[in-house]
């Protein structure tokens, strides 16, 4: 399958993926908003105010893959993918407003005392909710983790988080049911707790995405001892990689013999994008600069490799 035919079935997965869970969530607001409001309770709202805010994100998620998707022009050489990180930190925003929302609301029903009222409907609506919000989540979970989408992740961290929500909302109904009256109101600042926390979680790495944060440790680890495996290369000077919203952009500097012919330095340098990309899976491009290794001194004697600025010198 070549890759534009790869990248078509991708997008058709997505799409399907994104239309199916706005219906579901369309479908649970009504559901949970009115068991809510017919058993008074809170938490059963708050998850249906949560479900639709779900439907909002998602809507937001779909337009900003869209254009994230865009091929590079003359004003963006690095192209649009950052604009899916920058979605995803407003959707961490947005989540937060729910969850403090929540939490507040919450609050003062348990000051206020509110009663809720137990019915066959509202326990439906919270078991339903549990098992489709999860579904939700795995569906959406898996399509964010094959294309490397913080944005996708961040809309499946949504629906996980609903399906705790419900959990919470769902205990509240079943102390009330065993004269807990206050449990409800109780659970309902445990969903905002939750939401809260997914939110904060998905703000600080979208944030570290908008300031192109590197990737982790070890891989980085894996990749200098792989370069350094090849024969030719003395020393890598500097490496610098950057998450630029679902893609990796690679800049390399190594330290080469000096007297070495260009075709062959060009050979070490598509070695060495060959090694980075079998080590980054959504690797966008590769940029390897050759320096030379100075000798200043050929005598009979170990020599003693030493890394100054850009330069790699032998002593």
């Amino acid at each position: 399958m070549s890759v534009n035919q790869n990248q078509i079935t991708v997008n058709k997965k997505l799409n399907k993926v994104l239309i199916m869970t706005i219906l579901i969530n369309l479908v649970l607001v009504v559901m949970k908003v009115g068991a809510g409001l017919l058993s008074n309770s809170k938490g059963l709202i708050a998850d249906g105010i949560h479900s639709g805010s779900d439907v909002i994100t998602t809507i937001g998620v779909l337009v900003a893959m869209y254009m994230a998707k865009k091929p590079r022009d003359e004003k963006h050489p690095y192209g649009h993918e950052k604009i899916e990180t920058v979605v995803t930190f407003l959707l961490a925003i947005v989540l937060l407003i729910v969850g403090f929302n929540t939490g507040v609301s919450s609050f003062w029903a348990l000051i206020n005392k509110e009663v809720v009222q137990v019915g066959a409907f509202a326990y439906i609506a919270a078991i339903a909710s549990i098992i489709l919000k999860e579904f939700q989540y795995q569906i959406t979970i898996k399509i964010a983790n094959d294309i490397n989408s913080d944005a996708l992740r961040a809309d499946a961290w949504h629906h996980r988080s609903d399906a705790l929500s419900s959990i919470a909302a769902l205990m509240g109904l079943i102390g009330a049911y065993l004269g807990w009256m206050r449990l409800d109101s109780i659970m309902g600042i445990v969903v905002s707790l939750i939401v809260i926390k997914v939110g904060v979680e998905i703000l600080i790495e979208s944030f570290h995405g908008l300031i192109d944060v590197s990737i982790n440790e070890t891989e980085l680890e894996s990749i200098k001892k792989s370069i350094m495996s090849l024969g030719e290369i003395h020393h890598i000077n500097d490496i610098r990689t950057r998450k630029h919203g679902s893609v990796v952009f690679v800049d390399v500097k190594i330290c080469v013999d000096p007297y070495m012919e260009i075709h062959k330095g060009h050979d070490i340098s598509d070695k060495i994008e060959e090694i980075i990309k079998g080590k980054i899976k959504h690797l966008e491009d590769v940029i390897v600069h050759l320096d030379p290794c100075l000798v200043e001194n050929k005598q009979n004697v170990e020599s003693k490799k030493v890394c100054r600025n850009d330069h790699c010198k032998m002593l």
